[in-house]
């Protein structure tokens, strides 16, 4: 009977906005919990918990590195925490945060100076001790949607003046502070004062609403609703000069933007995209991009958000599907392969990169997963120092470190894969699968759970089989499991137990019936 081989199946990716019977040979046309990298497809590794239980539900985190330890801040709606791997630390500012959920903090780290802002209350300013203080210079009644520093200044989008008395929203206004002096926050952000360098302009000529900022190398890219806007300084007087960028797009909510070696990767109200300063490109279009926005959950659109796992050279947009809360699913796209993967999330509220104090690691003594499951070193610290982790919190409460274990906190998970619609290139010839052959890469026992399908016509559900087990090294080369005859034929693969195995190719043993 023919063989055919189906190679290089990290080539490719999932694929759900194309017909499955359109698809290249290597592509998949549902995936959940594996990625594609290095030419192979493999299950992804999960997550486990990485500091002390916080004692508030966390939407948001943030690392800073001070006084020669590497905290991890994180807040929730009216706390704000300091964890350094053996202690944690409330610095809660008086009065406390009166934001929600959504109100989303922005900030980050000025001249070593932690910057938090939800958007509600005054900004905040934390050096390392003691609790958070109001940012200094900010003026009196004024609040902003998205503080961040840029350089030796902080940036501030959508100005609101005159907060409790008779407030003026400038939904149009960027405003940014003096210069701060190494180690300080800016003494000043009065635009009036000629000897200050502090100064608001409105980017109004595209009449959407302020959003979000990231730096991009030189420049501090501005993200409207439908514009993207370049921020670099001047040399003169203005002290910075604005440029609008390319397209009318712009960012979905506040953090949902992250920075890559090939630019911002940006989620938009109806897009992903890549740009580096010029004109921004699709890295969804055709794949995934009609399925995601489908899935987002439209009441809890804005908790979606964007980041990194630089271990895995990742992009992770995560978003609450239909019905959830908290993200529970991401799109995931490798920027080195560009392939795009899905998979599950454990209630996420945010997720932020950064280095892990050596003394937080799990070692010998506390690693908790099961001997047959344990994907760790043996007494071994498996976070270096020097190494940018992707670390998340969740509804738990739990702040975890992702691809750090076999399971889900202790939860078995699975790995599934599956391509329907396949014609072998004969579309209109009925077909039998009759085995399947495997190459991976993986321990000696490791299994995998094969299933084979067909279907008629386009249109029909896909009949399968009864799963069949396939087992590395075992000797047997292929997998006997047969299709009920089809036009259409389709595939699944399915991880067994907390076995992470890399399928790099397979081939299909079938036989040619007539055309009906």
């Amino acid at each position: 009977m023919p063989i055919v081989q189906v190679p290089k199946l990290g080539s490719v990716g999932v694929i759900y906005d194309q017909p499955p019977e359109e698809l290249p040979v290597s592509a998949f046309s549902d995936v959940r919990n594996v990625r594609f990298r290095e030419g192979a497809m493999e299950k992804i590794l999960g997550h486990k918990q990485i500091y002390t239980t916080p004692s508030v539900t966390p939407y948001w985190l943030q690392s800073y590195n001070q006084g020669g330890k590497r905290w991890w801040i994180h807040a929730g709606t009216a706390n704000v925490f300091a964890d350094d791997g053996n202690s944690r630390v409330d610095i809660t500012p008086t009065p406390a945060p009166t934001g929600t959920a959504t109100d989303r903090y922005t900030g980050g780290v000025l001249n070593g100076v932690l910057l938090m802002n939800n958007g509600v209350d005054a900004p905040w300013y934390w050096g390392g001790s003691g609790v958070l203080l109001p940012l200094t210079g900010w003026q009196s009644g004024y609040r902003a949607r998205s503080i961040r520093p840029y350089k030796n200044v902080a940036v501030a989008l959508g100005i609101t003046k005159g907060v409790g008395t008779s407030p003026v929203q400038y939904p149009h206004m960027v405003k940014w502070s003096d210069l701060a002096v190494p180690g300080s926050v800016p003494a000043s952000w009065d635009q009036n004062d000629p000897t200050k360098n502090a100064g608001e302009l409105d980017l109004a000529e595209e009449p959407s609403e302020m959003v979000d900022q990231l730096t991009l190398g030189d420049a501090n890219i501005i993200y409207k609703q439908q514009s993207m806007w370049s921020m670099v300084p001047s040399g003169d007087s203005q002290v910075f000069r604005f440029q609008r960028l390319p397209g009318d797009v712009g960012a979905l909510a506040r953090g949902c933007i992250a920075n890559t070696p090939l630019g911002h990767v940006v989620l938009t109200p109806g897009d992903v995209i890549l740009h580096a300063g010029q004109g921004p490109k699709s890295i969804i279009n055709a794949r995934l991009r009609r399925w995601l926005f489908s899935q987002i959950d439209s009441t809890n659109g804005d908790m979606a958000f964007v980041t990194t796992n630089p271990a895995t050279n990742e992009v992770l947009v995560c978003f609450p599907s239909l019905g959830a809360s908290a993200c529970d699913r991401a799109c995931v796209w490798n920027w080195v392969e560009d392939t795009w993967s899905v998979r599950d999330l454990p209630n996420v509220t945010y997720g932020a990169t950064g280095q892990i104090e050596y003394s937080a690691t799990q070692t010998w003594d506390s690693d908790n997963d099961a001997w047959d499951d344990d994907v760790t070193a043996w007494d071994e610290n498996e976070f270096s120092r020097n190494q940018s982790r992707l670390l998340v919190c969740t509804t738990g409460p739990l702040i975890a470190a992702m691809d750090s274990a076999a399971t889900f906190n202790g939860t078995p998970f699975t790995g599934v894969a599956e391509r329907t619609g396949w014609t072998m290139d004969e579309p209109d010839r009925v077909k039998v699968i009759l085995g399947v052959r495997l190459r991976v890469t993986a321990p000696a026992g490791t299994q995998i759970q094969v299933q084979v399908g067909s279907a008629m016509q386009s249109e029909d559900a896909v009949t399968w089989s009864a799963p069949a087990i396939y087992t590395h090294m075992s000797g047997k080369v292929e997998v006997n499991v047969q299709s009920k005859a089809g036009r259409f034929i389709g595939v699944r693969f399915t991880t067994v137990g907390n076995q992470v195995p890399k399928i790099v190719s397979y081939g299909v043993n079938y036989k040619l019936l007539g055309g009906y």
